[in-house]
Parts: structure tokens; C-alpha cells; sequence
């Protein structure tokens, strides 16, 4: 029925956009434990600018953001696994 498909996928919010996982891997905040995170929530981003890193197969790979905004909520605690596709901040732009 139409109302479970609905319910399946997430409302879309006005001026809100997401940054996705782009592979599935172990997501980090900051580029090491003793550094600061790339990002908090209330934080600015640009295009380009480092959010997070994904480690995936031993290696470090860092994800981008492809829009400029204000980190709403990050979705994602650090050292937790993600999957591809999978949200990690909320932006609002």
C-alpha cells in the first residue's frame, strides 16, 4: 500500500540536506582519538571541507562535504560501522 511505502522512506525537510556514507566502513569524527572532530553539531561547513573519516578495508579515507550549511545533528556516534548510503550529518543550508 501506499501508506507503508511512505513510511519507509524518510520525509524530506525543506533546506535540509544529508551527508551520506559513501562506502560501508567505521566512522570517526576526528583523525585521530587525541584530535579534535572535524565538525560538532552548530558547526559550519563548506564545499570540500573534511567532515568525517571512514575507514574501510585499513584505510582512512575522508569524507567531504558536497554542500555549505550548519551541522543540525550528527547521526552517527564515533567508531560506530555505517553503511553505504547511509546518513551521517544533517545539514541545513
Amino acid at each position: 500500500t501506499s501508506a507503508s511505502t511512505a513510511a519507509e522512506a524518510p520525509k524530506e525537510e525543506a533546506g535540509i540536506t544529508y551527508i551520506k556514507s559513501p562506502m560501508v566502513g567505521t566512522f570517526y569524527r576526528s583523525a585521530s582519538p587525541e584530535s579534535k572532530p572535524f565538525t560538532d553539531e552548530g558547526g559550519k561547513v563548506v564545499e570540500n571541507s573534511v567532515v568525517c573519516i571512514i575507514e574501510a578495508m585499513k584505510i582512512m579515507n575522508e569524507i567531504q562535504a558536497e554542500t555549505k550549511g550548519t551541522v543540525v545533528e550528527i547521526l552517527v556516534e564515533n567508531g560506530q560501522p555505517v553503511e553505504y548510503g547511509q546518513r551521517l550529518f544533517k545539514i541545513k543550508q
